[in-house]
């Protein structure tokens, strides 16, 4: 285990070394991020001007919810997005042999090895409207609120990484899966809004095949005191089966990989 935490210092270091290399970009795109994020925040607001709620959530619920929302779309375009698109890009080109032949877990090395550090900006800014809105909700914070938020986060991130690593892993069979990772981050975008007030055939498919909805609404829901004990136990099972899924079918797409010294 010690060993993995260096191996992942160092890749954080290196990424954050190859970041501050360009400063003005790294400005630029920080004022691009708080001008987004204020924009979708703009639009809740101009939203509930004609309404006081959207199927029973109210403004700060659904403060939070988008908190949450850019926080998790944060941590998936710094950790996620690039890793798995180099992953991708070594395969096609057969050039994954250099990592598998490292003394390390290969999933462990891909999934962690590209970094796009300046998206910490988007987690900050999306925690900070998430606060924001917590501090309106009014129900009081508990440490059993905060922890079932925390628990129901880290299960949304592991199944938006669970779901890329399945695609990813596509890659094994066919040349390009761009187009495929393309619809995911359309799907990504509808996260912003609470997976309940969309039509059936969409929350479904917000809930499993693309799990960004459950990766959204249900940590926003336990934060604001909206998730019950049954929605939990469900996500947690959900979560566990997507993990263990997706590593073994990252195993079987090694199986089938050819590389370029073969």
């Amino acid at each position: 285990m010690r060993r993995y935490l260096i191996i992942f210092g160092l890749f954080v270091q290196t990424e954050v070394q190859r970041e501050l290399e360009y400063r003005a970009n790294l400005l630029m795109e920080i004022l691009q991020m708080i001008m987004v994020i204020g924009s979708s925040v703009g639009a809740v607001l101009v939203l509930f001007t004609y309404t006081t709620s959207l199927n029973s959530w109210t403004l700060p619920q659904m403060l939070v919810l988008l908190g949450v929302y850019y926080l998790v779309q944060g941590i998936e375009e710094m950790v996620f997005q690039p890793s798995v698109t180099q992953m991708m890009e070594h395969v096609r080109r057969g050039t994954l042999d250099f990592t598998l032949l490292k003394p390390a877990n290969s999933q462990f090395l891909l999934s962690l090895r590209q970094w796009n550090i300046i998206q910490i900006a988007q987690v900050t800014l999306g925690a900070v409207v998430m606060i924001v809105g917590v501090g309106q909700v009014g129900n009081g914070m508990t440490l059993v609120t905060v922890a079932a938020f925390l628990l129901m986060l880290t299960c949304g991130l592991i199944l938006v990484y669970s779901v890329l690593l399945v695609l990813a892993t596509l890659s094994f069979w066919f040349v390009r899966v761009d187009n495929i990772l393309a619809v995911f981050w359309a799907f990504m975008d509808a996260g912003r809004f609470p997976v309940d007030i969309y039509p059936g055939w969409l929350r479904l498919t917000l809930s499993t095949v693309v799990p960004i909805g459950v990766a959204v609404t249900v940590p926003a829901q336990a934060i604001a005191n909206r998730l019950d004990l049954t929605g939990l136990l469900t996500t947690l099972a959900g979560t566990a089966f997507a993990w263990l899924f997706s590593s073994w079918f990252w195993r079987v797409g090694l199986r089938n990989y050819t590389g370029a010294s073969a």
